[in-house]
């Protein structure tokens, strides 16, 4: 893929919107991509004390809480709308239940999916698993964004390379944003030569596949020396000053179970940049 044409934002009522839809439609102004945005709209919230309330009262405060919900949906549409107006982009709104299984639909036609982590810290917490769900099952690359960023353009990248399928998938899907970055590191942590591995020169394959098509790479690699691989990935990316973390997602879905692999877990748990996904 060495163009984006379509990329859908996820946005809910629980996680400030403000960081995210501006990020996506700086990228989708940059790309000329029509931009989709998807309210996942959350379940109306009932205080402890209303779970008593009886008679008529019942239906009134349904009804409250329901008004709350299409006022938090509503401001969310007139910031999208401000933010598609500035980038004079194509656009589209969708609202669906939060607890929708579409979720990973709404991303499967789409170039590329962008969507925040939740802010453990904040005083509401959605639904765990949007962010997750969406990495295992939309067939699509995402990008996670950490709570409360703020909106940049894609100049330093840094990807995290293994040598495994999904690495290769992520580098694939994040190629149109490779290319036009003025500088990309591969870093490679513990390689492992051979030609199941990373070949006899570490990196090597992949650097020169990236600069046919123009992108302006340099290889690093690292020993952990016992590190935590994914703790130093973060690290190593926050010393390149990179705008974006590419790697793959290794998980699995196991009995309505979200099972990542350490790395991946680390990446989505506490990474500071937005962070591509793939698998």
């Amino acid at each position: 893929m060495e163009s984006i044409g379509e990329i859908v934002v996820f946005v809910d009522g629980y996680t400030d919107p403000t960081g995210i839809m501006e990020f996506a439609g700086v990228l989708a102004q940059e790309y000329d991509a029509h931009l989709t945005g998807v309210f996942m709209r959350p379940a109306p919230a009932v205080t402890p004390p209303e779970m008593f309330v009886r008679g008529t009262g019942i239906p009134n405060v349904i009804e409250a809480r329901q008004a709350e919900v299409e006022r938090i949906e509503a401001d969310h549409r007139a910031l999208f709308d401000d933010i598609v107006r500035r980038n004079a982009l194509g656009s589209e709104w969708r609202s669906v239940p939060y607890f929708s299984s579409d979720g990973g639909v709404h991303a499967r036609y789409a170039d590329l999916a962008v969507v925040a982590r939740p802010d453990p810290e904040g005083q509401t917490a959605g639904p765990p698993g949007l962010v997750e769900s969406l990495v295992l099952t939309s067939g699509r690359p995402v990008i996670v964004l950490p709570p409360h960023s703020t909106a940049s353009r894609v100049r330093r990248v840094v990807v995290g390379w293994n040598a495994g399928r999904e690495a290769a998938r992520a580098v694939a899907d994040a190629l149109p944003l490779l290319v036009r970055a003025a500088a990309v590191e591969v870093l490679i942590i513990d390689p492992e030569r051979g030609p199941a591995g990373h070949g006899q020169e570490p990196g090597a394959d992949i650097a020169r596949y990236l600069a046919r098509h123009g992108a302006q790479v340099e290889v690093r690699r690292l020993s952990s020396d016992g590190e935590d691989v994914g703790r130093l990935l973060l690290s190593q990316a926050a010393a390149f000053g990179a705008d974006l973390l590419v790697m793959g997602a290794y998980g699995h879905a196991r009995l309505n179970e979200l099972i990542f692999g350490g790395v991946t877990r680390t990446a989505l748990r506490d990474a500071d940049l937005p962070v591509l996904m793939s698998r």
